[in-house]
């Protein structure tokens, strides 16, 4: 296979003999390779330098506090970065095996939601609440990096503009009820093994924030791969009743997100 960039020796002894083969380009700015050694499977990413910094130090904090993927190796350049983990054993929650039954998936993301909990917040360095999100999303509308055909016909309804939206945000934060975040708690990112929780991978966005952020994301990837009849169970699952206003709220947010 062909890498986006020139490859530092340490991870050219670490591929050396390895089945590779890229998983995804995601920005123009990286690449995502799965890595077959020795029986064991391993992920490589590689950026441009600065990308991969904040997942490398969140990966580091989180050792021992949340199951998700060991780091390996990480080393960088002048220019690029590169970041060696071991994969998480199991499947996604978006497989065959829990969208065909619905609700064991549902108990597994409710122990997954449990083990977020768990995390005590009182050294976290990461701070990725209201504040800073707000400013990633300003960022995605001043840029343009957001097509306004992505926005929901009911949201375009309401709101006429990436504008107006970005306003709402804004003019509508609240008292945020703060614990340790994941801060993509779609299924993809929840894993299982023999019908249990088995880790979480993709933790760039991890840090302190608002418990309705995980929840509003995690209630927008049931909706999608399980249906619109399981968001109740989900909440029944959890023992939670849910806050509507917050939710829907980082709902919308999550229309400007790219």
């Amino acid at each position: 296979m062909e890498f986006k960039y020139n490859l530092s020796n340490i991870v050219i002894d670490f591929i050396a003999n390895a089945k590779i083969n890229e998983i995804s380009i995601g920005c123009s700015d990286s690449q995502v390779v799965r890595i077959e050694k020795k029986n064991n499977v391993y992920f490589l990413k590689i950026a441009k330098k600065g990308l991969l910094t904040s997942e490398y130090k969140k990966l580091k904090w989180l050792e021992a506090k949340l199951e998700v993927p060991k780091i390996v190796l990480y080393d960088e350049n002048d220019t690029t970065e590169f970041l060696i983990t071991e994969a998480i054993k199991g499947e996604m929650i978006c497989s065959d095996t829990y969208t065909k039954n619905p609700k064991l998936g549902l108990k597994i993301i409710a122990n997954a939601f449990k083990k977020i909990l768990d995390v005590n917040i009182d050294d976290c360095p990461f701070d990725v609440s209201i504040d800073y999100k707000l400013q990633l999303v300003k960022r995605n509308v001043e840029n343009k990096l957001i097509d306004i055909s992505q926005l929901s016909e009911k949201t375009l309804k309401k709101y006429g503009n990436l504008e107006n939206v970005l306003q709402y945000l804004n003019d509508n934060k609240f008292y945020e009820e703060k614990c340790f975040s994941h801060g993509d708690t779609s299924l993809p990112n929840i894993f299982a093994l023999n019908n249990e929780f088995s880790g979480f991978i993709d933790v760039g966005e991890c840090g302190i924030a608002d418990q309705w952020f995980d929840l509003a994301i995690c209630e927008k990837s049931i909706r999608r791969n399980f249906g619109e009849e399981y968001i109740s169970e989900f909440y029944k699952e959890l023992n939670i009743t849910p806050d509507r206003e917050k939710i829907d709220y980082y709902l919308l947010m999550m229309e400007l997100y790219l």
